[in-house]
């Protein structure tokens, strides 16, 4: 006990981090370093390390334990990393919170369809499941906050349209292999010397397939599945924030054994305009032009928005760089939430470079009659 690390620390996360911030932590970790695709020494015990931690903050009870009394809290909470088991009921998706296959889909995500056996290898659940498409997707602040249903074009593996997968010009024309009768394994007699070993090894002539084309298909040259482009449709949800992913379900690789489609993965970010920028995860801060005679004469202004133009007051005495909240302008604070962030207006007093002959009068007539002098020794 008095050697393990802080959960918090292990996950790179603050003690206040949210449900979300700590799956986001926990994904990065399993796929840096699950032994099946790490090569680093101690990747096995950093894997264990962080799914431990994981599996006591994700749960609710046992982080209140552990807030309170540290590792001494779980005991007898049957705590303990043990595999797997356990942990497929969380939310596979960044930021949506609720349950799901959080763990199960990080897996899958890294292994094509192939569920980890725990360390030091693999067990299949039946036929791997096509690869997932992982993209990067810029949506516009509008997207964010309102939704939208947003097509992309992918490459994707898909089922040969010449002859529907089976590699052969006719069905008829894929048979079993007489070399390894249809195993797609071959046994190899070594001779040691002292003693003679047998091992299994992948059929040479059907690699492993069981079956041989003996007419391949012209098109796909008996692949039986070609990379196409295909227009896909991503549901953006509403209410989603910059840095989120979504997971759209088989509609990614078909698989190549019988299996399901992969899924698509799409990580989403601000495409950043102008000077706009997202600040806080849900308020929105923009520099805010306004002519010098309107700082000086007006009391209220009319502002673009998401939500279109609105009128904003404008405080007294408004100088430049002076900074205006507009509240519940901002984006959603979450998918299912009602509660927005707010808009945040940076003052900019534009002066104009030229002036007529009447505006330079004016102010002259204005300047004779008013005693406001700023202090201009550079000093003070």
């Amino acid at each position: 006990m008095a050697n393990k690390r802080d959960y918090y620390e292990i996950l790179e996360v603050d003690k206040n981090a949210t449900e979300d911030e700590i799956k986001k932590a926990y994904r990065k970790l399993a796929k840096k370093y699950h032994p099946d695709v790490s090569k680093e020494p101690d990747a096995e015990e950093k894997f264990k390390e962080a799914t431990e931690a994981a599996e006591v903050l994700l749960d609710a009870q046992k982080r209140k334990q552990y807030d309170q009394f540290g590792h001494e809290g779980l005991s007898g909470m049957g705590q303990g990393f043990g595999g797997f088991s356990g942990f497929e009921d969380f939310f596979s998706g960044m930021g949506s919170g609720g349950g799901g296959d959080f763990f199960s889909d990080i897996f899958s995500n890294i292994f094509g369809g192939r569920r980890s056996s725990g360390f030091g290898g693999s067990k299949s659940s039946g036929p791997s499941r096509g690869k997932d498409i992982i993209i990067d997707l810029d949506l516009t602040l509008e997207e964010f906050l309102n939704g939208v249903d947003k097509e992309v074009e992918l490459n994707i593996v898909s089922k040969c349209d010449g002859c529907d997968g089976v590699g052969a010009s006719d069905p008829k024309d894929v048979v079993t292999c007489d070399v390894c009768k249809g195993h797609g394994v071959v046994t190899v007699l070594q001779d040691a010397g002292f003693a003679k070993f047998q091992s299994q090894q992948t059929c040479p002539k059907c690699k492993g397939k069981g079956k041989v084309i003996t007419n391949p298909c012209h098109k796909c040259k008996g692949e039986g599945f070609k990379t196409k482009k295909e227009k896909v449709v991503l549901p953006i949800p509403k209410g989603l924030s910059p840095e989120q992913q979504i997971l759209l379900r088989n509609a990614g690789n078909h698989s190549k054994n019988g299996g399901e489609r992969g899924h698509i993965y799409a990580n989403v970010y601000y495409k950043k305009t102008g000077q706009v920028e997202i600040v806080n995860q849900y308020d929105i801060k923009a520099q805010f032009n306004i002519s010098y005679l309107d700082a000086l004469l007006k009391n209220d202004i009319q502002v673009d928005t998401l939500d279109g133009q609105i009128t904003v007051k404008l405080p007294k005495h408004l100088k430049n760089g002076d900074n205006i909240v507009v509240k519940n302008h901002g984006l959603y604070s979450g998918v299912k939430a009602h509660k927005r962030g707010d808009l945040l207006l940076k003052v900019n007093i534009v002066i104009p470079d030229k002036i007529t002959d009447a505006e330079k009068a004016a102010f002259e007539l204005i300047e004779k009659g008013t005693d406001f002098k700023p202090e201009n020794d550079f000093r003070k």
